[in-house]
């Protein structure tokens, strides 16, 4: 099997403050996790014009190069909602539009060049991760050799006012793994990647951030919108992603957690914790990088792959700024003031139960 490697990124989020761009009228809360600047009426594809541009720029490649690759250059393309418009068209007249929902994948595979295989992944909020596995899946068994994946999601009414009739929106800023935590604040972005095999980035020379050495998907099939409680599935999920990896638990030095802020998924990722490093002398540090941008939904694994690698490259933590009290057998939880990070994990867990996680691995030379 080929070793994958990821050569550039490009990434942008929001932070959480009062909207501007939707009307929260009977919400619980006016705070989310809005980008600032985007084009007006062309948000969705203005955020991913910029992710594509900065992705390619910081690969130190252009269109023209994956273009030349053909069909051995893939898109992967994670999202939850996109956009409202194909729904609530749908909704009002009927119109067959929801066969537009494709149009956001296929913009952002021509910005790239890209003339392999679109492949879109919606597994609800694991969508990101799934997508960015996928790569990885199809890179290191020999069906392409180069890959651009990653998510993207706007703020949209309908994630908006669905979670409030879930009840599951914060009324302030969301803490998650915190006894105070009351639910989630939705959030927007992208982010996407250029994977490739190693000797495919050696041959160009390129700058190698991570290895990507594991991933793993699954589903509880618990319940539409909630977790299975005692976290068994989200463990077996994360020793399958180790598994594969052919690493162990006490290796990983950093989790980037699913981590929403409501009771129900808090509680059950302590519990998926709790049961990996039972009587384990080496834990973790885990944090939730939606304390500080929101939950970019479909989008929000791939956003937070890029927290992961730029945290491990500055050595800089992923802090939780309101993370005060922590919920029992969160003692992993708390920052330290550096972190040196050679093996991470990041996941992702979604409605109906769908899961995926990535293993990553510092480059620091052949």
């Amino acid at each position: 099997m080929s070793r994958v490697v990821i050569t550039g990124m490009g990434a942008v989020s929001g932070e959480i403050k009062p909207c501007t761009v939707l009307g929260t009228e009977g919400l619980l809360t006016d705070k989310f996790g809005e980008i600032d600047g985007l084009e007006k009426g062309n948000r969705f594809y203005d955020m991913i014009r910029r992710t594509i541009s900065d992705m390619l720029a910081d690969a130190g490649l252009d269109k023209s190069d994956i273009s030349a690759c053909g069909a051995d250059c893939r898109m992967f393309f994670g999202t939850l909602l996109a956009r409202d418009n194909a729904f609530l068209e749908h909704s009002r007249s009927g119109a067959d539009t929801l066969a537009m929902m494709n149009e956001f994948a296929v913009y952002a595979a021509e910005l790239a060049g890209v003339r392999g295989c679109i492949d879109i992944s919606s597994a609800s909020c694991a969508a990101g991760t799934t997508a960015i596995g996928m790569a990885y899946d199809f890179i290191r068994n020999g069906l392409c050799s180069t890959a651009i994946a990653g998510g993207a999601d706007e703020l949209t009414q309908m994630a908006a006012y669905g979670f409030n009739c879930l009840r599951s929106l914060s009324a302030d800023v969301c803490r998650p793994y915190d006894v105070k935590h009351d639910g989630i604040n939705i959030g927007e972005g992208g982010a996407f990647f250029v994977l490739e095999t190693f000797e495919h980035a050696a041959a160009r020379n390129a700058k190698i951030y991570c290895e990507v050495i594991g991933s793993a998907t699954g589903n509880d099939a618990y319940h539409a919108t909630s977790p299975e409680p005692t976290g068994e599935e989200a463990y077996h999920l994360m020793l399958n992603a180790l598994e594969d990896a052919g690493i162990t638990a006490d290796m990983i030095d950093y989790i980037n957690g699913h981590g929403t802020g409501t009771v129900l998924n808090d509680t059950m990722e302590t519990n998926a914790l709790g049961k990996l490093y039972a009587g384990a002398e080496k834990k973790p540090f885990v944090s939730s990088t939606k304390a500080l941008i929101g939950h970019c939904m479909g989008a929000s694994g791939a956003v937070e792959l890029a927290s992961v690698i730029r945290s491990m490259q500055s050595g800089e933590p992923i802090v939780m700024p309101r993370l005060t009290e922590p919920l029992d057998g969160c003692e992993m939880y708390n920052a330290p003031e550096r972190i040196d990070m050679e093996y991470a994990m990041s996941n992702s867990f979604g409605f109906s139960g769908n899961s995926a996680g990535i293993i990553i691995r510092k480059w620091v030379g052949e």
